[in-house]
């Protein structure tokens, strides 16, 4: 992390805004009177990164100052991971008002709220302690690093040299390795899971080999047979439906019906003789009555005397008809009640199988909703790998696009590196010149300090250096003039910080273009490593396959198993659709039910209506009989009794016509001889006859049919409204021809049972030739069927596997190594031992470093021993820092300082590229001072960033650019000192002495 610049207001004694350009700056001082909030500048830097004090405070709303607005505004720009970044943090006394945001400045990344400090942390390396520790050293905390514990200081360590991503490396190692694992597990058991399917595949085909040949032999068995039972068949058809036919002909031709006809033919002629005779007795009767009735006049049956009897006895029997017919349609009536009830129970138990099927198409439409889900699912993951397969070309499309930018870049970083040669090489000749410049100034003032120490003395007075005597001739050296020298250094040095600050500037330029090239390099292997780890995932998944082929070549496995599971679902649609088709016919059923009963009992409701007319009917007849006649009580018993009483009235009358009974009864005899000659020839001749020729009808109707099946002549038919003599003749001939068919159909009988003989015996020879192995002919065929069926299914079962065995195989092969060196990885960096030796090293590499900058401010003196202690070469022991001068602290504690910038920017990518110190200057003498800030000047020149605050003037002698911090009633300000304020300071620093 390199700050770029700073700005800050409402910050402590600071009100107003303060601005600091860093960029072009290497080695800073601060400087100003004591309180002016020279301290202040360090705090604001480490609040805009951490948010929070640099000592333990309750809140950070400490740090806003008093008498503005209330509001603490920091905004830091800084360069870290080869990026600039631009960190804000607003903090407000009131509850509104405080905000927190990071964003990159070449875009893509913007963080705001409380995940901006552990971004920040990510970005720098290291939390607000370790940054305290190493990095910016407030007052009075400068020497902590040096004094922490083992403890603490290996995890300071860690975090400043980048050793805290072996931990993150052992985290992703192990996820990495557990996600693997059991896919390595899953890939073995399939493995297993399918055997050998190449085996299988050469034992199946061997076996449908063998299979087809018994097949072949089998069915040709079964057409054979086939054929022989197809004509068994036909003749057994044959001999069964002619013997049927026989049986019925030789029944129906044992009957008598041709005698009987010729009996009741001579039966039909004696009937119509008496019919002539009783015709001829009647007439002379017919025309005695009828001269009796005109004798008669009114009183004659259906005279005007006579109508009111008869009409009462008409009325009487109609009440008596409708009541009878009311009984009846009552009885009827409770039988469609009960009938109804019946039908209602059915309607009930049409219903309840419609509640009962209910649940079990509930449960098929929930079967196929879940196989619907498993469907999507395969679809879903086989959407997700098109999308992979699509961001795997895409990956590698990217990577070629960054290769192509990383050797631009290059091109540009090795232009800028010779660019910064030149201006370096420059800058080294001014820096001799300044060299020299020094060199004469030391003699000058070499000279001066002798004509000081030499003054007042004389010849043989004592050397104030050696304390020899002084020789003869012996003059005072004259004290040359300094301000010459120190113009002239002055000069050498502007010059020199002008080469400087353009080496400076190449320097800047080319990091930031070795930056970019880094970058792009950085970028160019993580888009690599994304598009081998996005490949490798594919190849988990799907095993070895050509990213250039078509998505459905490499999917074929998995579309595969879509299509068979969009089978299953098609077969279990099939199923809810036939248990949808049961329940809605039982619900048509139940419907249908339904509207019956709804139909019968609307007929009940319409018959009990129609009983309430009739019964309103009958009362209305019983009001219509004369009085005389009319019932008591409306039943059938009541009415038939006054039926009766006026039926004795009406003979009583019927007696007064005597004569005229007397010649209907006698009419009424003949007519009933007549109705009994009729119902003699209906019933001994005509219905006989009819019987007799329907028997001979049958029979002609089996002659007819045996006929045709023989093809024999057929009995000749009938015409029904014929005589009886001539039905009597046809009779005669269907016998005979019934007779003759009879014989027929016996030599027909005899030729099928040769035939069925013949072909069960020739069916017996065949099947047992074919190979059947015991079993009957169809059920050795259709084993032998199955048996092929399920030896071809092997077969192709174990073909398509042989491909997934493959597949599998190659997966683990390619996946195992991989997991290997995971579980190798995870177990290295899992005990600990490793990070601690990687930390020891570091540490021991560290202590040199830091041994060679402390030797160079103490003169060779002191050194770091393996264990923090520092070796004394005057007293040649191990000392412990506790035993240390505060001067010898400060010289410890910047070298571990120094030394850790030094290893923390190159082992973590530049992730500490600056370097801020609070005073602590104070405890050093000329010498170390200069040895001191020659150490952070070295610092500055290689390109980092480094602030010291002090009161000391000889500290602003020796920075190349100076912040001047004053304070006054309206608060603190600061801004860079000018070239002339900078030569006014270094001449009172040589005025006033070193802790001026």
């Amino acid at each position: 992390m390199k700050p770029l610049q700073l700005t800050f207001s409402g910050f402590r004694s600071y009100i107003g805004q303060q601005y600091i350009d860093f960029r072009g700056h290497d080695l800073v001082g601060i400087i100003g009177d004591t309180g002016a909030g020279k301290s202040t500048i360090l705090m604001a830097i480490n609040f805009a990164l951490y948010g929070t004090p640099t000592w333990d405070a309750p809140s950070p709303k400490v740090l806003i100052a008093d008498g503005g607005e209330g509001t603490l505004v920091a905004i830091l720009e800084f360069e870290a991971r080869g990026r600039p970044w631009r960190v804000t943090r607003q903090l407000s006394r009131k509850t509104t008002g405080t905000f927190h945001k990071l964003e990159s400045l070449d875009g893509g990344e913007v963080v705001h709220g409380r995940s901006v400090t552990q971004r920040v942390v990510d970005l720098v390396g290291m939390d607000n302690k370790t940054f305290l520790r190493s990095v910016l050293l407030p007052q009075g905390k400068f020497e902590q690093l040096l004094h922490a514990s083992d403890g603490e200081r290996a995890k300071i360590l860690k975090g400043l040299l980048g050793l805290d991503i072996l931990d993150t490396v052992a985290v992703r190692a192990r996820q990495h390795r557990d996600a693997l694992t059991p896919a390595i597990a899953d890939l073995r058991a399939c493995i297993t899971a399918l055997g050998d399917p190449r085996t299988t595949a050469r034992t199946a085909a061997e076996d449908a080999k063998t299979i087809s040949v018994e097949l072949g032999q089998l069915r040709a068995a079964q057409t054979a047979v086939a054929g022989l039972l197809d004509e068994e068949k036909a003749a057994a058809e044959q001999h069964a439906a002619l013997t049927k036919l026989r049986a019925v002909l030789s029944k129906a031709v044992q009957t008598d019906a041709a005698q009987r006809l010729r009996q009741l033919a001579a039966l039909d002629r004696e009937v119509t003789g008496e019919e002539h005779q009783l015709t001829a007795r009647a007439e002379p009767l017919r025309v005695r009555r009828e001269e009796l009735l005109a004798e008669l006049g009114d009183f004659r049956p259906g005279g005007s005397q006579a109508e009111a009897l008869t009409t009462a006895v008409r009325q009487l029997s109609r009440l008596h008809e409708r009541i009878t017919n009311e009984t009846q349609r009552r009885e009827r009536h409770q039988t469609d009640v009960q009938a109804l009830e019946a039908l209602r129970a059915e309607a009930a138990a049409a219903t309840a199988e419609v509640t009962r099927q209910e649940p079990l198409l509930t449960q098929a439409e929930g079967t196929l909703a879940d196989h619907a889900d498993v469907v999507d699912g395969l679809k879903d993951d086989l959407a997700k790998l098109r999308a992979a397969l699509a961001d795997a070309r895409r990956l590698a499309e990217q990577r070629q696009e960054l290769a192509a930018t990383e050797q631009r870049l290059a091109a540009e970083a090795t232009e800028t590196a010779a660019d910064l040669e030149k201006k370096q090489e420059a800058a080294a000749d001014l820096d001799r010149e300044v060299d020299a410049a020094e060199e004469e100034l030391q003699g000058q003032r070499r000279a001066n300090a002798a004509a000081h120490a030499g003054e007042g003395l004389a010849p043989g007075d004592a050397c104030p250096v050696c304390e020899h005597p002084l020789p003869d001739g012996f003059t005072p050296p004259h004290a040359p003039d300094l301000k010459a020298a120190q113009r002239a250094l002055a000069a050498a040095q502007r010059k020199a910080k002008k080469a400087g600050e353009a080496a400076t500037e190449a320097v800047a330029t080319h990091s930031k273009a070795q930056a970019l090239a880094d970058r792009a390099t950085q970028d160019l292997t993580e888009q690599t490593t994304r598009a081998q780890v996005a490949l490798d995932a594919l190849t988990v998944q799907l095993g070895p396959f050509v990213l250039d082929s078509e998505d459905d070549v490499i999917l074929a496995a998995r579309l595969s198993a879509l299509r068979q599971a969009a089978e299953e679902h098609a077969a279990l649609a099939e199923t809810a659709a036939t248990l949808r088709k049961s329940k809605t016919e039982a619900a048509a059923k139940a419907k249908a039910v339904g509207d019956q009963v709804e139909r019968d009992a609307a007929a009940v409701e319409r018959e009990e209506r129609d009983l309430g007319k009739l019964h309103a009917g009958i009362a209305e007849l019983i009001k219509q009989v004369p009085q005389r006649y009319r019932p008591d009580d409306p039943t059938a018993a009541a009415v038939l009794a006054r039926q009766e009483s006026a039926g004795r009235e009406q003979e009583e009358l019927a007696g007064r016509w005597k004569s005229i009974d007397g010649i209907d009864d006698e009419l009424k005899q003949l007519s009933v001889l007549r109705e009994e000659l009729v119902q003699r020839r209906a019933e001994h001749v005509t219905k006989p006859a009819k019987t007799a020729s329907h028997a001979v009808l049958k029979l002609r109707a089996t002659q007819v049919a045996i006929a045709a099946t023989l093809s024999l002549p057929e009995a000749p038919d009938i015409d029904v409204t014929a005589e009886v003599n001539v039905h009597s003749e046809w009779a005669a001939t269907v016998a005979a021809k019934s007779l003759d068919a009879i014989t027929s159909a016996d030599r027909q009988l005899i030729q099928l049972d040769q035939v069925r003989r013949r072909c069960a015996h020739q069916s017996a020879v065949i099947i047992a030739e074919a190979p059947t192995s015991g079993k009957p002919l169809e059920e050795a065929l259709n084993d032998a069927i199955g048996r092929k069926a399920v030896a071809e299914s092997t077969y192709q079962d174990a073909t398509a596997k042989t491909v997934e065995y493959d597949n599998l195989v190659a997966r683990l092969k390619i996946a195992q190594p991989h997991v290997d060196g995971l579980d190798a990885l995870v177990k290295l960096l899992g005990d600990g031992k490793f990070v601690a030796d990687v930390v020891h090293q570091r540490q021991q590499t560290l202590l040199g470093t830091a041994t060679g900058l402390l030797r160079g401010m103490s003169l060779g003196r002191f050194a770091f021993g393996a264990d923090f202690q520092v070796w004394d070469e005057h007293t040649c022991r191990l000392r412990d820092v506790k035993t240390l001068s505060g001067g010898e602290t400060f010289q410890a504690s910047l070298a571990l300082a120094l030394a850790l910038v030094e290893h923390a920017s190159s082992s973590s990518g530049g992730r500490a590229e600056a370097l801020f110190l609070d005073e602590g200057f104070g405890t050093l003498d000329q010498t170390a001072l200069v040895d001191a800030l020659d150490a952070l000047s070295t610092q500055a020149s290689a390109g980092r960033l480094v602030v010291v605050i002090s009161h000391m003037l000889a500290v602003a002698q020796h920075v190349t650019s100076l912040i001047r911090v004053t304070k006054s009633p309206v608060g603190s300000s600061l801004r860079w000192a000018t070239e002339a304020e900078l030569g006014a300071l270094a001449d009172a620093a040589d005025a006033e002495g070193l802790h001026s």
